[in-house]
């Protein structure tokens, strides 16, 4: 069985979790709920990993199988450091057909030896299991030597990089290659590192990340001593309006650091204001920092260093390809729910062309559709389904070039306010014929240059080699004159050294002759003789040995020779192998493999050249890379892939080769496959080889290999039985099933597909079950629905659903019910009701049954003996039978209809000598046409109606009527009554008034123009009456106001939007010149800084435990600011509840518990600057009380008394202790000691012969406890002997008038609060004692306490009001005398 413990820390966010431990040892589960939904499960391995210790170089891989519900999501980690994942480091894979996760490090290298974590998430749980990796490290690699020469200058780069003057700025120098690519992976993201690599020819990645991580711990500590933390650091981003940014996150350490920004290593100016006329400006709002750079062209890219104080914090990398835009995309207008598309053409091939929608970048969704052509030159956006909240501007931008351009969306004017169907046309988008033919010629264009550019290129790679070429053969030539002018020298020394060697040989021979001569004739001179000969010898052998150190001079001087030779050949290689290292091999060979060659022919000429002589050193022979490219054979261009096989159908597996003369060899599951084999098929079209298999079936599938000169590949095929139809059964199944009402109807469909299959049959998108009338029957194969009892209701789409573990499949059919068609629809329309017509209209049924309507039956009555009202019936009749009645109400024939009123004329123009007008017929004709209309004038002031036209001459239309019976200055108005054949209307509202004279001049634009105040709801707009131009611009009589939106083009109702505005004056003439704002409007009130407008703000709360914290705070700030709540520092729980609202922030604990003490923070910030508040909220409760109290005597005349702390000392660090005492002699308990800190107090002035008692309270700031006690504590008094002496008395006379020892003080109380006054008498007999305020007694007044004990008289006021301020007087009296003292009382407000 599982054990369960609670675990302290959290596994989920706000989730406490349970530990259990699994049947797989080593693995621990974290479970996040007490109890798991039905059919759930937490993560568990089935297979863990198994700790591997493995050769250098060598593959490592860890397997781990996991199961639980919902599929777990599986990860890994390290413990020192992240895993890089990169094909060459480190994959990890699964395995759908095996269930398996793997960890595959491909070449493990030592740096991989780690213990390594796989964890197991779902969100139930996480299991977690370790496991080690031990890599055996080889001796002496040459791979690793050459490493070295790649990274063996790191260090020298970062002092390059680390170079700077005293003022922290850089010195003013290009960035040489190396600096700028470490500069560039510093600031880079891991998964931009390996294209970083592969464009600069970085090849040793491990070595890479390596130096890399060195370099960057460095930079971070650099970075501290400026910068305390970043958030944010965004790489430079080119936006739509030809500018790009580059954004950092930062809170600086001293705010007065200076900031540089360099690129290419040199300082680039800018301003910290956006001025127009600077190129670079720097905007900071807070820990914000905005560079940006206006204007982009080709000479602005580069790599932007971002250097606080003399540390570089941020780099970035600007792009500028040579792209520019042959057509730009143009404003397209377009419907609402129509599609409208934006095109642009480049002048060279673009791939990373973005796209943005009112300054927010787009990307490929159901709204927007991206598409470039196959040329990459013609870009597409497509907007789906236009709104008018999709009008704005669009831009297009090609690296730092952009275009931009206005969509327009026409809202449709349906007055019901329906939405519109979806239109299927398309808005926008240029002539793609024309656009081809420029995106055509662009290409040729381009393709020109790039071979002109290629020719001048191959030129110069010309020029460059026969200059080395002509340099090599100088060299050699000067080499050779100076070895010949060497050789000539040596030869004339050697001569002269012979010839002088050749005389002393003569010389000492004619001495030896000399010699002979002598001793055959004289018998003498032996020793002569001898030493003539011994003198001959000696220079012999003399000869002998010059000649062979000559030989071994010479040899010296030939091999000196060859090894100058071998150390400039091996600088020249090494100079190669960085070249080479720097340089990504496309024919999958490196440098590594080339020194390698080299090395060999070095070692094979060596030992030609040892056997051939013995003391000559090795000599390097050839060249350090080879020329010459070894064949790597045949290899893949494109592998076999998994596939997934429907049982029944196709399968097919392709490889391509790089050879199409190559033959390969096909396996399943290790074993070949023959050609001739059942129902698989093996083709090779070129150096395409392909497997099919015609129909699938379960023993095919497998894994397959295919194998070619020694090269393989492999893939899974997956057999799959998901439900399917027939196609004849799925087009009957398709067929409309109609029936009459009460009747039944019967679905059927078989299917094929592995069981077990879930079958769901749906009317109109809800599941059916089996029910009165439903009934669902499920055989092998085949699903059959059956309705019975079907209503008109029923119709609808009918779905079954099929669903195994393959997948699922679904297909419609409908069902149609008849039944009678429901009754026509009104109300009635009466277009005509004369003594001989009557002439009305209906609507049809709202349902018409499911068929066609044959006819309408009218039925009629008259109403009345001799009356002309009527009555009508109506009737639907189809195929199904007629439809209940509608009944018209009464219809009167033959009476007069008048019509009602035309709308109010209009004028349309007006002149001194004729007005135009216009007018609308009225809605109610009166059931007959309209004849004509009667028009009447009237003037000013006047309240007489002139008839315009004659009686007997109707005005025949309303469309345009001219009034020339006018005065000229004269103001009038009209109005109109229509006439058909009943008689004249009612006539219309009269029109406004309109004076007879020449049309006027419109206004000018309105001068002065601006906005004098802004809220987030109101704006206030001032401006100057336009000049009125005599001629030119009459006098302005008003003014129209109109808005917009900053994104939108039609001006409108102001919004809390940006906006733009303009002013129209008008007056008679109509309408003059708009005047605009320059720039826009943001509606919000001027900035204000964040600031606490509450005059006192407690900031210690005390909270019993169980009860909720509430906490309100009101502020101000202008733009809307940003409310933050802490606890400690951090951001508050979900427990804590924030609630804002229009300068108020209000923080709710609805529970508190001891945990929730602490100090919370508010922090209340927009782009003015920021505010925050502290409070402190302890959370407490009534201490518990403490523990038995034990009493000891230490020293005579004290008690120690010492206690068991309370159980909530721990919890509250406020929590003290008060002790109290009682004795025998006064049964009181009285508070001898507070505010102890400590569980112990020594209590003094303990008597003898008395029982002492104590209690302990623990008290913090809620209260205090319930005491503990301590036993009765008793120290026997030793008895002696008591003996008085009672002094003589005499008689004595005490009397005396009385007298105050201790006057009255003065007294200034607050209000509410008590205020006590005291005071010493004396006096024999004792005095009678009044008090008075103000003169008057209050003694008996009730609202003063006043005691007189042993003379001392005092007054308490327990609640002082400004009622009580005045003077009070105390008068004590007996028959020796009378005394008074007096004070005053002051009350603070």
């Amino acid at each position: 069985m599982w054990k369960k413990s609670k675990v302290t820390d959290q596994s989920a966010a706000g989730q406490a979790g349970i530990r259990k431990k699994s049947k797989v040892p080593g693995v621990m589960i974290t479970q996040f709920q007490e109890e798991l939904p039905e059919g759930m499960s937490t993560p568990d391995f089935t297979r863990k990993p198994i700790a591997l210790t493995i050769q250098e170089g060598k593959v490592a891989i860890f397997r781990a199988i996991v199961v639980g519900t919902p599929t777990p999501t599986v990860t890994w980690s390290r413990a020192n450091g992240e895993i890089v994942f990169h094909p060459e480091v480190c994959i990890q894979k699964y395995d759908e057909a095996s269930h398996e996760h793997t960890l595959e490090f491909p070449k493990v290298a030592p740096e991989d030896a780690d213990t390594y974590k796989c964890f197991a998430n779902n969100e139930h749980g996480r299991a977690v299991c370790t496991v080690v990796l031990n890599v055996i490290a080889l001796g002496f690699s040459k791979t690793k030597e050459l490493q070295k020469v790649q990274t063996e200058d790191t260090t020298d780069f970062r002092n390059k990089l680390k170079k700077r003057n005293a003022d922290g700025t850089r010195e003013e120098k290009p960035m040489e290659p190396e600096e700028r690519v470490w500069e560039i992976l510093l600031s880079a993201d891991k998964k931009d590192y390996e294209t970083i690599c592969v464009e600069h020819g970085i090849t040793d990645f491990r070595g890479m990340l390596k130096k890399l991580t060195e370099m960057k711990k460095e930079r971070e500590e650099e970075i501290a001593e400026f910068v305390s933390h970043i958030n944010t650091l965004k790489h430079i981003e080119v936006n739509d309006d030809d500018c790009a940014t580059i954004e950092l996150d930062m809170d600086l350490k001293d705010p007065s650091s200076k900031i540089f920004l360099y690129k290419d290593g040199v300082m680039v100016p800018f301003t910290k204001e956006d001025c127009d006329g600077q190129k670079h400006s720097l905007k900071q709002v807070g820990k914000k920092f905005v560079f940006t750079i206006k204007g982009l062209g080709k000479d602005d890219a580069g790599l932007y260093s971002v250097d606080v104080g003399g540390c570089n914090v941020f780099s970035t990398n600007l792009k500028a390809p040579d792209v520019e835009f042959a057509v730009k995309i143009q404003e397209v207008k377009a419907e609402e729910r129509q599609d409208a598309m934006f095109q642009c053409v480049l002048t060279a091939p673009y791939d990373e062309l973005k796209w943005f929608g009112k300054k927010a970048p787009l990307s490929n969704g159901e709204k927007f559709e991206i598409s470039v052509s196959e040329d990459r030159l013609i870009h597409s956006l497509i907007i789906r389904d236009c709104a008018p909240l999709d009008a704005g501007i669009y831009a297009a931008v090609a690296g730092v070039k952009s275009c931009n351009a206005w969509l327009i969306v026409e809202a449709d004017k349906d007055p019901k306010g329906k939405k519109g169907e979806r239109k299927s046309t398309m808005a926008g988008g240029a002539n793609s014929e024309e656009l081809a033919k420029i995106a055509k010629e662009q290409q040729e264009r381009y393709d020109k240059e790039m071979a002109e550019k290629i020719e001048k290129a191959k030129q110069a790679q010309a020029e460059r080699e026969a200059a080395e070429a002509a340099a090599k053969v100088e060299a050699e030539a000067a080499k050779k004159e100076a070895a010949e002018a060497k050789a000539a020298a040596k030869a004339a020394a050697k001569a002269e050294a012979k010839a002088k060697k050749a005389e002393k040989i003569a010389a000492a021979r004619a001495a030896k002759e000399e010699a002979a001569r002598r001793r055959a004739g004289l018998g003498e001179g032996e020793a002569g003789a001898d030493g003539g000969a011994g003198a001959l010898e000696e220079l012999e052998e003399q000869e002998e040995l010059e000649e062979q150190e000559e030989l071994e001079e010479q040899e010296e001087l030939e091999e000196q020779e060859g090894q100058e030779e071998l150390e400039q050949q091996e600088g020249q290689e090494k100079m190669d192998l960085m070249t080479n290292l720097m340089k990504m091999s496309a024919e999958g060979g490196t440098a590594a493999d080339g020194a390698g060659g080299a090395d060999g022919a070095e070692e094979g000429e060596g030992g030609a050249e040892g056997a051939a002589k013995g003391k000559r050193k090795k000599k390097r022979a050839g060249q350090l890379v080879p020329d010459t490219v070894i064949d790597p054979g045949v290899h893949f261009h494109a592998g076999l892939s998994d596939c997934k096989a429907i049982m029944g159908e196709a399968a097919e597996l392709e490889c391509k080769v790089s050879s199409e003369e190559c033959k390969g060899i096909w396996y399943k599951d290790g074993e070949e496959i023959k050609t001739d084999m059942e129902g698989i098929t093996i083709t090779q079209e070129g150096s395409f080889h392909r497997l099919k298999i015609h129909k699938v079936t379960e023993e095919f599938g497998g894994k397959y290999k295919f194998e070619a000169d020694g090269r393989k590949t492999e893939a899974m095929i997956v057999v799959e039985d998901p439900p399917r139809f027939v196609a004849e059964d799925l087009e009957t199944f398709k067929t409309p099933v109609t029936v009459k009402k009460g009747h039944k109807a019967t679905f059927k469909l078989p299917f094929v597909g592995r069981d077990p299959i879930k079958v769901q049959w749906y009317l109109e998108g809800e599941e059916l079950s089996d029910d009165s009338n439903i009934k669902i029957e499920h055989t092998e194969g085949c699903s059959r629905l059956l309705l019975t009892k079907l209503q008109r209701k029923d119709s609808g789409e009918v779905k079954i659903k099929l669903k195994n573990e393959f997948g699922a499949v679904e297909a419609l059919s409908q069902l149609i019910v008849l039944d009678k068609p429901t009754p026509p629809m009104g109300p009635l329309e009466i277009v005509e009701a004369s003594s001989s017509v009557i002439d009305f209209k209906w609507r049809p049924p709202k349902d018409s049954g499911g068929c066609k309507i044959d006819n309408y039956i009218l039925e009629r009555n008259q109403i009345g003996h001799h009356g002309r009202r009527y009555c009508y019936r109506i009737r639907v009749e189809t195929e199904m039978g007629t439809s209940e009645l509608m009944e018209t109400e009464d219809i009167q024939a033959g009476t007069k209809a008048y019509p009602g009123q035309p709308s109010a004329p209009k004028v349309v123009s007006a002149f001194k000598d004729c007005i135009n007008l216009t007018w609308s017929p009225p809605s109610n004709t009166g059931g007959t046409s309209i004849l004509g209309y009667n028009l009447e004038k009237r003037k000013k002031g006047s309240n007489l109606w002139g008839l315009v036209n004659p009686p007997e001459e109707m005005i025949r239309s309303g469309k345009l009527c001219p009034v020339k019976d006018v005065v000229e200055g004269m103001e009038y108005e009209f109005r109109v009554a229509a006439i058909n054949n009943s008689g004249a209307g009612e006539f219309s509202v009269p029109s406004e008034f309109v004076f007879a004279r020449d049309p006027k001049k419109p206004p000018g634009k309105a001068i002065d123009f601006k906005v004098t105040d802004s809220t987030y709801t109101t704006l206030s707009l001032s401006w100057t009456k336009p000049k009125d131009i005599e001629g030119e611009e009459d006098e302005a009589k008003g003014y129209f106001v109109e808005v917009r939106p900053a994104e939108n083009t039609d001006w409108d109702r102001c919004n809390t939007n940006a906006i733009t505005m303009t002013v129209i004056a008008t007056n008679e003439g109509g309408e003059g010149l708009p005047q605009e704002l320059d720039n826009y409007i943001l509606a919000m009130p001027p900035p204000v800084r964040p600031r606490f407008t509450d005059a006192k703000i407690k900031s210690f709360m005390i909270v019993r435990a169980g009860n909720s914290a509430r906490f309100n705070i009101n502020f101000e700030a202008s733009p809307w600011p940003e409310v933050t709540w802490l606890k400690d520092g951090v951001p508050v729980s979900k427990k804590v509840t924030i609630s804002n609202a229009e300068g108020m922030s209000q923080l709710l604990i609805p529970s508190a518990e001891r945990s929730d003490t602490g100090i919370y923070t508010i922090v209340v910030k927009n782009i003015v600057g920021q505010e925050s508040f502290s409070i402190e909220i302890r959370v407490t409760d009534e201490p518990k009380p403490p523990g038995p109290v034990d009493l000891d005597e230490n020293v005579p005349g004290t008690v120690t008394i010492s206690w068991t702390a309370s159980p909530d000392e721990k919890k509250d660090d406020r929590l003290h202790y008060m002790v109290t005492k009682r004795d025998s002699h006064k049964r009181q308990w009285q508070t001898v000691a507070d505010l102890i800190f400590n569980n112990k107090f020594t209590a003094c002035n303990i008597m003898p012969g008395r029982e002492y008692q104590f209690r302990v309270y623990a008290k913090n700031d809620m209260g205090s406890s319930k005491p503990s006690e301590s036993p009765k504590w008793l120290i026997q008094a030793k008895k002696e002997k008591f003996t008085v002496t009672l002094p003589e008395s005499k008689p004595c006379d005490l009397q005396c008038a009385p007298k105050f020892i201790m006057p009255l003080k003065m007294h200034a109380a607050p209000q509410g609060y008590e205020c006590y006054m005291s005071c010493a008498i004396k006096g024999d007999p004792t005095p009678h004692v009044t008090w008075y305020r103000n003169n008057i007694s209050l003694n008996t007044n009730t609202n003063y306490f006043i005691s007189n004990t042993c003379g001392v008289c005092s007054l308490l006021i327990l609640r002082v009001g400004s009622k009580d301020s005045g003077e009070y007087k105390i008068a004590a009296e007996n028959p020796l005398g009378r005394a008074e003292c007096s004070t005053k009382l002051t009350v603070r407000e």
